[in-house]
């Protein structure tokens, strides 16, 4: 499981990051799930909810869709 209080001290130290997820993508009809590992921004820690930077906008991602949280390669 995934610490949000963790993860936002980290943020708060300046600690660069990757969040990877799996997000529902839709094609007509039909829709599969599919692994991203984009930058992550923020949490919201009383919501459950981590942002990240996906093709230069904000997304928010459901803690229940988050795989893990990496660091980010520089």
């Amino acid at each position: 499981m995934i610490d949000l209080e963790d993860i936002a001290a980290r943020l708060e130290d300046d600690e660069r990051l990757m969040l990877k997820y799996r997000v529902q993508v839709k094609s007509g009809e039909e829709s599969e799930w599919v692994v991203r590992c984009d930058p992550l921004l923020d949490v919201a820690e009383d919501r459950g909810i981590l942002f990240v930077r996906r093709d230069g906008e904000p997304v928010y991602v459901m803690l229940d869709e988050a795989i893990e949280v990496l660091p980010a390669s520089d």
